[in-house]
């Protein structure tokens, strides 16, 4: 009999810690590490890593899965990616807990912040459950690829437990706090993760009205606040305004805001930190506040994404002339259909000639002035670092031409197949120095993936792989930008299971779990995405192949080989776990 079920030999392991690379076997078995080494005995499987590099498998903290777990155990778009264990809950939405009268209102404000089509939605999620708790019960019925594990959402709580008056943003009551804060203990404590809020103007629900929180007074958030705390498990996150394309007045009252729920509840808070086209300079007051709490012994975390955070533009997804009164009847054709009629001279003119009647939601990034200053051509692959003079703007001053003609010329190459990548944070200065110093400053995590959301026109599930070749691989060590591949790995793997206080994974060592990734860093990359409509009710998705994932284990089994599913799927619902 094999002494152990799988042995990964010779490969070059980047095990999560921090440390420098080193080669060693890696013999696994009941799905943990049993091994590390020159590893003896015999094994069922084998597996050859020489050239190789081993990591622990990715924790992402940032996703939208909340409804596509209900009916898609895969998730395919992030484990081609590496990613082994995914937090969903993020920015104040979710579908638990819900009364059955609001479950389309749910859907509908899913839709509007995260871009999830309401279609998609209606026909794929299964409800059985009210109560948070019935929630986890439900999804941890179902074996999936990866573990998932769920944060409790403000907008669902507030209009679960104050009905309309919660989902028009009124103020709670005494009453209702009372409610909100027994209710998030108990979502905490039969396996919650965190609770998330959002205080932005750009997230909106379909009706127009924005998250049922964002006005929240600071005694609803620390009593919800100090629930968390008294769970003894989980964290609180909030979005603070200036996310996307809105002025950035009040984030430093949130700043305090954050810091005194911090400080009042004794939970580690985390925010969205972000460069901004309308004030670039911003981070830094932000950092400098997060260091003073930390001083203070209170924990207020930085969340950075992994690149600049691009939109990308197409006819076939979304583009800046979705709002204009011509475009309204062109929307609902099919593509080939809109695609001719917008390729139309007369229609062009009357469309570059109209106003975006809006002033909430995306409309706010339509209408900055900055707008084709941070917008490039996409390129294939999408170039996230282009030189300023290649952007709309400048390409435009070329060609004699505004730059909204300019743009929607190039949107119609490629027979309307032609992306541009708007690059609403982390790119202000046309260089990715800002986002390079967020990454590397010593009290920031990595997420911001937004994987299952903006389907139609952000595709960031990738970004993993982006910070092992833009950050490491392809940046020489001389180079003031590059990041040692093991504080990279360090980032995705180790530091975000801490946060959440996952201890049974984000390393390479022995009686961990075996969640790991095997990499053929020289071939590692994402190509240019494309329109696939594989969502439920046929609605469409960017998806893009994956290249350099030669495999990706869960709990030792292995789930995907060259970026093709296995079929094998040992992930369940993560839950939070008491300290």
């Amino acid at each position: 009999m094999a002494q152990f079920d799988t042995l990964i030999r010779g490969g070059r392991l980047v095990d999560g810690s921090g440390a420098a690379p080193f080669v060693a076997d890696i013999a696994i078995k009941d799905g943990v590490i049993a091994a590390i080494g020159k590893a003896p005995g015999s094994a069922s499987r084998v597996i050859d890593a020489d050239g190789l590099t081993v990591t622990p498998g990715w924790v992402d903290i940032h996703t939208h899965y909340d409804g596509q777990v209900s009916w898609d155990p895969e998730l395919a778009q992030s484990v081609r990616h590496g990613v082994t264990t995914a937090v969903m809950g993020n920015c104040g939405v979710g579908f638990a807990p819900v009364e059955p009268a609001r479950r389309d209102w749910l859907i509908g404000l899913m839709e509007g912040v995260e871009d999830i089509p309401g279609e998609s939605l209606k026909a794929g999620i299964n409800w059985q459950w009210e109560s948070f708790p019935e929630y986890l019960e439900v999804l941890d019925a179902t074996p999936r690829t990866f573990d998932i594990a769920a944060q409790l959402a403000h907008g669902a709580l507030r209009a679960y437990v104050m009905g309309e008056r919660g989902a028009a943003n009124e103020a709670a009551t005494a009453a209702d706090i009372a409610r909100m804060a027994e209710l998030t203990e108990q979502a905490m404590r039969a396996g919650a993760v965190g609770f998330t809020s959002s205080r932005t103007a750009v997230h909106i629900a379909v009706d127009g009205r924005p998250v049922p929180g964002t006005f929240a007074a600071e005694d609803e958030l620390v009593a919800i606040a100090r629930a968390v705390k008294a769970s003894g498990r989980g964290l609180v996150e909030m979005v603070s305004p200036g996310i996307v394309g809105e002025d950035c007045a009040g984030l430093d009252n949130d700043m305090a805001l954050m810091h005194r729920i911090a400080a009042d509840s004794g939970c580690t808070v985390m925010f969205l930190l972000l460069q901004h086209n309308v004030e670039p300079a911003q981070w830094r007051r932000q950092l400098a506040v997060c260091e003073a709490a930390a001083a203070a012994g209170h924990r207020l975390i930085p969340q950075v994404a992994g690149r600049p955070i691009s939109i990308l533009f197409s006819f076939e997804g979304e583009h800046p002339w979705r709002f204009m009164p011509s475009y309204q009847a062109l929307s609902a054709l099919p593509f080939a259909e809109r695609y001719a009629a917008m390729s139309d001279p007369a229609i062009r003119a009357r469309l570059l000639a109209e106003t975006d009647p809006n002033d909430i939601g995306f409309s706010l990034i339509y209408k900055n002035p900055t707008l084709w200053d941070n917008t490039y051509v996409a390129g294939s692959p999408i170039d996230y670092t282009p030189p300023h003079t290649s952007s709309v703007a400048a390409i435009a001053r070329g060609r004699g031409q505004s730059p909204w003609a300019t743009a929607y010329d190039l949107l119609l190459a490629e027979g309307g197949h032609a992306f541009l990548a708007h690059f609403g944070v982390n790119y202000a200065d046309g260089n990715p120095d800002a986002l390079h110093a967020m990454l590397r400053h010593p009290l920031s995590v990595f997420g911001l993936s937004d994987a299952g959301a903006h389907g139609r026109f952000i595709l960031d599930a990738g970004v993993h792989t982006y910070m092992l070749t833009r950050w490491s691989r392809d940046a020489t060590p001389d180079d003031p930008l590059h990041l040692p591949v093991e504080s990279v790995v360090r980032k995705l793997t180790r530091n975000n299971a801490a946060l959440y206080g996952f201890p049974d994974r984000g390393q390479l060592a022995l009686g961990l779990r075996a969640d790991i990734n095997l990499i053929d860093l020289d071939k590692l990359g994402a190509q240019r995405p494309h329109m696939t409509y594989d969502l439920p009710a046929n609605m469409p998705r960017l998806t893009q192949q994956v290249d350099g994932y030669v495999a990706t284990l869960v709990r030792g089994a292995v789930v995907q080989e060259h970026g093709a599913l296995t079929g094998a799927r040992p992930g369940r619902v993560l839950r939070s776990r008491g300290t």
